[in-house]
């Protein structure tokens, strides 16, 4: 039995063919012919269908990498569901485009594109900065209120591996380590005996970087999991990772 979010994306969400994409094209700023042209690879976007009757709005999802291609989804302003909605459709994208896409990437780029047509439309919106705070909130000369969260990328893998990270033995000896540096997005897969002394260093060049996962393990564990993500090395020991890639390397640590 489909839960709701399936049940939203299979009735409002559709696969975008070529001629569709081209027709979109037409009355687009610039990022679908973007794609088009060969200057990006995708784009992501979002469309205000009506803003004077039921504010329906389109984000949509184009890929030319191999075949132009994409993914439209209808979205209502004031659905209390709108943003678990955005986030399974983010997760559909990530599933049709895994080599290009990115799930967390995905959804805060469409909650970025729908906070600002929200603010365009004379509503007030706002996010983890103000959900996370006590009080109460106050806005004058709007239309409207909207939540509009984002994700926390180093936040969601470290949660991936909190379990993990408990049962690492605390006395000297080889240990695998992931390790996040949230101003590029990057991971490093890495060893060391002392990783906590490498974290500190590079802690020095960027001081957010951080292990978001470390196992106790031998030394050919490290390539190991190099040779299974080699086509997301960035440089050295830094991968371009998704969740999806973090849970392969959750299923073989254990």
């Amino acid at each position: 039995m489909q839960n709701s979010i399936q049940k939203y994306i299979t009735e409002n969400c559709q696969y975008l063919p070529e001629k569709d994409i081209i027709q979109m094209n037409e009355s687009d700023n610039g990022p679908i012919n973007n794609v088009l042209t060969g200057l990006n690879k995708h784009c992501y976007g979002i469309w205000l269908l009506d803003d004077k009757t039921d504010n329906n709005y389109l984000l949509f999802y184009i890929n030319n990498k191999t075949e132009l291609s994409g993914l439209v989804c209808r979205f209502k302003i004031g659905d209390k569901k709108r943003n678990d909605f955005t986030l399974g459709f983010a997760k559909v994208i990530n599933q049709e485009y895994p080599k290009d896409t990115d799930l967390i990437e995905a959804f805060n780029t469409f909650q970025n594109h729908t906070r600002t047509m929200l603010e365009k439309l004379n509503r007030f919106t706002y996010g983890n900065e103000i959900a996370d705070k006590n009080g109460t909130l106050i806005v004058k000369n709007k239309v409207g209120i909207d939540y509009v969260p984002f994700v926390n990328k180093k936040e969601a893998f470290k949660d991936i591996f909190s379990t993990d990270n408990e049962i690492v033995s605390a006395e000297n000896g080889n240990k695998i380590y992931l390790m996040f540096n949230p101003r590029n997005g990057y991971t490093k897969i890495g060893r060391s005996i002392k990783p906590k002394v490498r974290e500190k260093t590079l802690q020095g060049e960027d001081p957010e970087t951080e292990i978001i996962a470390l196992w106790n393990s031998p030394k050919s564990t490290e390539k190991e999991l190099h040779n299974v993500f080699d086509e997301k090395r960035i440089r050295g020991e830094w991968f371009n990772l998704g969740i999806s890639d973090l849970l392969v390397i959750k299923e073989k640590m254990k």
